[in-house]
């Protein structure tokens, strides 16, 4: 398996994937995506490959804070393919971003997980991230998310 970074290439598969979290989405609108996400320097996009196919992503990004002196990083996506879960692709993808974020002086990392993904809640746990119980999110503008299950 191969950990690489992603290209608009990879958009189809990441599509894909965005789709069973409940993120569906054009191919183009995926495209535009990534392509935003690529061109900032300390954030991205990594992608494993199995056999010429993208069957997992991770997004990653740094975040500048005014109330600590070094910047945190944020997962704000992950996902693998349900025919390879069983291969440790998460934590390799996690252990990838992990490292881009620490290189990027992050001394934290946050990721979310909606309340209904049990078993991401035990991914993450396991991986040495810790559960803060409070978040709270104000919507900007209506729009239409699916929930996957």
């Amino acid at each position: 398996m191969d950990i690489r970074p992603a290209t608009v290439e990879d958009a189809e598969r990441i599509n894909a994937l965005c789709e069973t979290l409940g993120y569906p989405a054009t191919l183009e609108e995926t495209e535009a995506r990534i392509e935003r996400v690529m061109k900032r320097e300390s954030d991205g996009i990594l992608v494993a490959e199995l056999c010429n196919m993208v069957v997992g992503f991770v997004t990653y990004h740094v975040v500048d804070v005014v109330h600590d002196g070094t910047p945190w990083g944020r997962i704000s996506a992950i996902a693998v393919d349900e025919n390879f879960r069983d291969m440790s692709i998460g934590k390799q993808l996690l252990e990838n971003a992990e490292a881009q974020l620490k290189r990027n002086h992050c001394l934290r990392i946050e990721v979310t997980s909606h309340i209904s993904r049990e078993e991401a809640h035990g991914f993450y746990l396991h991986l040495g991230y810790r559960i803060t119980p409070l978040r709270f999110i104000k919507l900007l503008a209506q729009r239409m998310l699916v929930a996957a299950s």
